[in-house]
């Protein structure tokens, strides 16, 4: 086990399952001592860390009730006495046993429930999530907060326009977030993920017949070729470490070169 991320304690919410858990295994795997908090149960994630020589603790968590949030917050602080990061991750896209997924409709036929709940969860729970850590990162000078968002918000995907623009908000809510937290030596970046061979993916192309997606982002790849969950860690462990201590207010795209932003 590396010692990169040694004695930090980092929050990954949506760990149950997917790009969450491979994030929580990733930053043990660096030291790090790891709150997987989910809606769904954390178990698997966190028997998975312990038995690689891990630590973690498994939390209940929805984001879009700040309640439970602020205890989430209190629990992690309780069992490990800080907190230094959080994986801001937990996001409504493939269906679940807890919400139906995005859809992949045109944008008039989205339903206002749909784009509620899509707002709801990926907008106002990273808004719930940053509120809950800071207090802790604030008091120790010291913080590190990686929101996840998504590519989508450079290349304009249609038929998913709740979705993309709840990650717009996402985006714009990161460089709002390092402005006000920087000067209280907390670090907001956030991080463009493309298009992921994960079990959300694979649900909502199979519930709209859509496996074309996956040719087409192979297509616009640099790299040529698909891109999983552990294509982000890297990245995820990076913006943790004490290695990006002067990175902040950044959208990094990790989509293996599918968009370009900037210049």
């Amino acid at each position: 086990m590396s010692e990169l991320l040694r004695d930090r304690v980092v929050i990954v919410t949506g760990a149950a399952r997917g790009i969450g858990q491979a994030y929580a295994k990733g930053l043990a795997a660096q030291g790090a001592r790891v709150a997987a908090a989910d809606i769904l149960d954390c178990g698997e994630t966190v028997a998975a860390i312990e038995s690689a020589g891990g630590e973690a603790l498994g939390v209940a968590l929805d984001v879009t009730d700040y309640a439970t949030c602020r205890a989430m917050a209190a629990t992690v602080l309780e069992r490990f006495g800080r907190i230094d990061g959080l994986v801001n991750n937990a996001a409504m896209f493939g269906p679940s046993s807890k919400n139906r997924g995005a859809e992949l409709v045109p944008f008039d036929e989205i339903s206002e429930d749909a784009w509620d709940q899509m707002m709801n969860i990926n907008v106002k729970g990273m808004w719930n999530g940053c509120k809950a850590v800071v207090p802790a990162m604030r008091e120790a000078g010291y913080g590190k907060i990686v929101n996840i968002a998504s590519n989508t918000i450079s290349l304009g995907n249609p038929y998913l326009l709740h979705y993309v623009t709840s990650k717009g908000a996402v985006a714009t809510m990161t460089r709002c977030l390092s402005r006000e937290l920087g000067p209280q030596g907390i670090r907001v970046n956030c991080i463009a993920p493309g298009f992921i061979q994960s079990q959300a993916s694979i649900d909502i192309m199979d519930k709209f017949d859509a496996h074309d997606i996956t040719e087409q982002m192979k297509a616009i790849c640099s790299l040529g070729r698909e891109q999983y969950a552990e294509d982000l860690v890297g990245t995820v462990v990076y913006l943790n470490a004490e290695l990006s201590d002067f990175v902040t207010g950044q959208i990094i795209s990790v989509d293996g070169g599918a968009c370009f932003t900037g210049m």
